[in-house]
Formats: structure tokens, C-alpha cells, sequence
């Protein structure tokens, strides 16, 4: 997963951080030897450039290349969106919003 933010003075996208997706080994509570075919993260948090954390949850499926993004601030999901992968290298989704205290974050899974 890779995050960037809008620098308002050049209006650029700056990097924010890359998050390697992990297998996922408990999914619901249901404890799994193995899950090969699901990637994600467990709520990261990612620090903004105004100093606003927001907690970043994904899972992804590599048998039907399905989706899920959630991105907190706080107690509060900000966005939540699912979908699929055109192709398992594509990078999309990507899911741009703005954060309760102005600053524009785009979200994008890719390899």
C-alpha cells in the first residue's frame, strides 16, 4: 500500500509511507494454520506532516483479487472502500480523500 499526501505549497503528491501487505494467519477471530491467499495489514498507524495519525486496515484476497481499505482517525473510520483488482500489479484502487483537518491523502495498493 502506498500513501501520499498533497503538499499544498508545490501541489504536489508527497510520500507518506509504503506498507507491505503480510499474510494474514487469524482472520474474524478464526485462527488459520494457513491463509496463503490473504494479504493485509492490521490497523498501522501513519503519521500526517500536521500531525494527525490515521490507523490503516487492509485485506486482500489473491484468489478473486478482492479488496478491502479502511482508514480511521481515531475511533472514526474516515473511508472505507472494497473492490477488486483489474490485475494483481495494477495500482488501484486508489481512493483520495481529505482528512478532518484538511490534508489530502491518496490511498493506492500495487506491487
Amino acid at each position: 500500500m502506498y500513501l501520499q499526501y498533497g503538499e499544498e505549497l508545490s501541489g504536489q503528491w508527497k510520500s507518506l509511507c509504503e506498507i507491505e501487505l503480510k499474510p494474514l494467519l487469524n482472520v474474524n477471530s478464526r485462527p488459520f494454520a494457513k491463509a496463503p491467499n490473504l494479504l493485509g495489514i492490521d490497523f498501522v498507524p501513519v503519521k500526517l506532516p500536521n500531525g494527525e495519525v490515521l490507523n490503516v486496515d487492509i485485506t486482500y484476497s489473491t484468489d478473486n483479487r478482492g479488496i478491502n481499505i479502511r482508514i480511521l482517525s481515531g475511533d472514526t473510520t474516515i473511508i472505507q472502500v472494497g473492490g477488486f483488482k483489474r490485475q494483481e500489479t495494477s495500482y488501484d484502487p486508489n481512493v483520495i480523500f481529505i482528512t478532518s483537518n484538511g490534508i489530502y491523502v491518496s490511498a493506492m495498493v500495487g506491487a
